[in-house]
């Protein structure tokens, strides 16, 4: 009995219940651009009914190689040239042959044993060919070259061996007292220079200034040659060798 009172369900089931506040609806953003592109994107059939088009023919079915791209037809060749070529005419190989021999000589050839040999008469030396050479008995070219760069290496040698034997080392007194000479002949110089006046007037003055700073500058360069290195060489012919 108390199950099945329970089936009809209690009392408080009958009371109304509040619904309460519905919450509000969702809207896109941007609905506006979606239902503008969603009937743009409609077919053709779900507007104004199916599309007037030319229904394919039955017989204009796929067929094989129907896909395949065609080769471009060819263009015939037109020359510009004016005159035009002889046609080809093949050649008879009986008459090519005797048209390429028809200049022809026989070599010069012998026969030197009974089962007929045959050997040119060059290539077995019965024919004179390195005697009958413009250069025949002269001495080769490459010959005369190496004979002359020979030739040049010992007048070299000797010529640095006469040199070597020509020279004489200068001593270090003779070196000291070429030195003293020099200085005292710049502070000479010097002193005369120093003695010019300060505002030169006439182009002889000028000149002698020009003069004695050519002089000086030449001794101290020999000055600092001599100063530098320590041995020095004298040649018969005045040529000086310094070394360190």
């Amino acid at each position: 009995m108390s199950e099945a009172i329970n089936a009809k369900g209690s009392v408080q089931d009958w009371i109304p219940k509040d619904p309460g506040k519905k919450p509000p609806r969702y809207v896109p953003k941007h609905l506006a651009t979606i239902l503008l592109e969603q009937k743009s994107n409609k077919q053709a059939w779900k507007t104004m009914g199916p599309a007037k088009l030319e229904l394919p023919s039955p017989s204009n079915y796929l067929k094989k190689n129907a896909k395949r791209p065609k080769a471009p037809e060819s263009i015939q060749k037109t020359s510009t040239t004016t005159v035009r070529l002889p046609l080809h005419v093949p050649l008879n190989p009986i008459k090519r042959a005797i048209i390429q021999t028809a200049d022809l000589k026989p070599k010069p050839s012998r026969v030197d044993f009974a089962q007929a040999h045959k050997q040119l008469l060059q290539s077995a030396g019965l024919i004179p060919k390195y005697i009958a050479k413009k250069d025949y008995g002269e001495v080769p070219m490459y010959l005369q070259k190496r004979r002359e760069a020979e030739q040049q290496v010992r007048d070299d040698h000797a010529r640095l061996e006469k040199e070597k034997q020509a020279t004489r080392q200068v001593s270090d007194e003779e070196r000291k007292a070429a030195l003293e000479g020099l200085k005292k002949k710049w502070h000479e110089v010097h002193r005369e220079y120093q003695g010019l006046p300060f505002i030169l007037y006439t182009p002889s003055q000028k000149g002698r200034k020009v003069h004695m700073e050519e002089q000086l500058t030449e001794l101290e360069k020999h000055i600092r040659l001599l100063e530098k290195f320590k041995t020095i060489y004298i040649s018969d012919t005045l040529d000086v060798i310094f070394k360190k």
